[in-house]
């Protein structure tokens, strides 16, 4: 059933085209309504701050702060954030685990109708968990539970573990720890190997799984 009252909504997205397209679908429903539109996840917190939207629409890559760190940071307080929807082109597992993890309620592909987004949202606004029918498949499908590290993380590697969950990239972690990027990929195949897995999504999931990563200092 859906929300008696007016939705109000925030799209993130880094394509314009998308942006636009998605707002079109949303107007066909006279009770959804877009109070403001981002391109990354720092104008999404920024937006958030000072206007506090019902539901949020959020791609995961996007320059900058991506999906992971703007939605990370609005669920810190979960009783004042927005409801958060994914909707994104990427599929894999160790995403949608990392999502979950944080608090999102709805994970949707942009392959989807106008009228699944648009229901998703009143769901997703009223509490309920929504999933696109090949996310769920997916998670039913996942039957493994990854295993915690071998061996402790050291510090560094702590830190630069952290900041690929905020969606930092190599060269971006670099700066922000003042070591070169060659230093980080070192760093970045020994926390693999310590944690089990063997890309970026991987570690972001069972970082978020295992409880791995400290609070910021």
């Amino acid at each position: 059933m859906k929300s008696s009252h007016t939705v109000t909504i925030l799209l993130a997205d880094d394509h314009a085209m998308m942006r636009e397209g998605t707002h079109k679908l949303l107007e066909e429903d006279p009770s959804l309504k877009v109070i403001g539109e981002a391109r990354n996840g720092t104008e999404v917190l920024d937006f958030c701050q000072h206007t506090h939207p019902d539901v949020v629409v959020l791609d995961i890559s996007m320059k900058g702060m991506n999906g992971f760190g703007a939605a990370q940071a609005l669920l810190k307080q979960p009783a004042q954030a927005p409801a958060i929807l994914i909707l994104t082109g990427y599929d894999q597992i160790a995403y949608v685990q990392a999502m979950l993890k944080f608090g999102v309620k709805g994970y949707w592909l942009k392959s989807a109708s106008g009228s699944e987004i648009r229901q998703a949202i009143h769901d997703v606004a009223q509490g309920k968990r929504s999933l696109a029918p090949e996310i769920r498949q997916l998670l039913e499908e996942d039957s493994e539970t990854l295993a915690g590290p071998t061996e402790p993380l050291t510090s560094r590697e702590q830190d630069v573990l952290r900041l690929i969950v905020q969606g930092l990239r190599n060269n971006e972690i670099s700066k922000r720890l003042n070591i070169s990027v060659k230093t980080i990929e070192t760093h970045l195949t020994s926390l693999y190997g310590k944690l089990g897995v063997q890309s970026r999504a991987e570690a972001i999931a069972l970082a978020q799984r295992q409880s791995l990563l400290l609070e910021e200092r």
